[in-house]
């Protein structure tokens, strides 16, 4: 929730649940006022991931149905037949808050009517590998003026993201030492 708040999103209400169907479809449908919901976990195939289900049972449309990124990868928005919309973003941390900064944040900027958010760059300091067809997510430090990829950017490790100064979008094929990547600033 407090991270919403620094998106610049209100929370309204903040739900726990088990790993089942039917509770999922009831918090989901519990405030028909909210403009969106926010959802972590469930969105794998495994027995306990509900999320597809629920949102086949509530008639949902999904309308990005994955990203092609490492972290966050299976993030997702759908909309619901009221027009609610849904950011599902996986269970492990460090891919949900990826999921928060490349999904939710652009989507909380429109619903407010702020402007999008605005990437920056900077030079790295060490080669990035590249994992075709896929964008990396690596929280990085600034070290004398380059980007320094934290040893922590795993799915589930938030270490990194916690001593970032942001986010590098390292592209599919890589970056050689020296060369300006984008970045996700950090809210």
């Amino acid at each position: 929730p407090s991270f919403v708040a620094m998106l610049g999103g209100e929370v309204t209400a903040s739900t726990r649940l088990p790993d089942r169907l039917d509770l999922l479809i009831a918090a989901i449908d519990e405030h028909p006022d909210a403009h969106l919901v926010i959802t972590t976990g469930g969105t794998g195939t495994s027995e306990a991931d509900h999320l597809h289900s629920a949102l086949a049972e509530l008639g949902a449309e999904i309308r990005i149905g994955g990203v092609a990124m490492r972290p966050g990868g299976p993030s997702l928005l759908a909309e619901l037949p009221d027009g609610r919309l849904l950011i599902c973003l996986p269970g492990n941390p460090l891919a949900a808050m990826m999921g928060m900064l490349t999904l939710a944040q652009p989507l909380l900027a429109g619903l407010s009517g702020r402007p999008e958010p605005v990437l920056g760059s900077v030079a790295t300091g060490r080669e990035l590998t590249g994992r075709p067809g896929l964008v990396r997510l690596l929280p990085y430090r600034l070290q004398d003026g380059m980007a320094m990829k934290s040893r922590w950017f795993g799915s589930g490790m938030l270490r990194g993201l916690a001593e970032a100064d942001g986010v590098l979008i390292s592209p599919p094929p890589g970056a050689a030492a020296g060369d300006t990547v984008e970045t996700i600033p950090l809210p």
